[in-house]
């Protein structure tokens, strides 16, 4: 019985068949690489329309928060027109009026978020 090493033509046939074992391999570590570098260049991509998407949002917040501001500023203004006086007796101390600022500040940030 004759081995494949006795047989010339089985050697090529062997070395035919690692050749396309190496030349897989190269074409394959060629497709990784490719993969790899499109999917950086889709990371890079989502990070800067992340970024867009952030920088869009804080100039709409600081816009709204402008617009409620000059509306009570508006608001304010009327009401000194209309000579409406504020009651003294309405906040007696600097805590009670400390107060009265952070929950009157604490509502505009809610209702400029509400818009955003």
């Amino acid at each position: 019985m004759a081995r494949p090493s006795d047989d010339p033509g089985a050697g090529r046939e062997v070395e035919a068949a690692i050749a396309r074992v190496l030349d897989a391999e190269r074409d394959a570590r060629t497709a990784v690489a490719e993969c790899a570098r499109r999917a950086e260049a889709l990371r890079a991509d989502a990070r800067a329309t992340e970024r867009r998407i952030a920088e869009r949002a804080a100039a709409r917040i600081a816009a709204i928060r402008v617009g409620m501001a000059d509306k009570l500023a508006a608001r304010l203004a009327a009401i000194e027109a209309h000579g409406v006086a504020a009651d003294p007796q309405a906040v007696q101390d600097e805590a009670a009026r400390q107060r009265l600022d952070d929950a009157v500040a604490r509502l505009a940030d809610e209702l400029s978020e509400a818009r955003s």
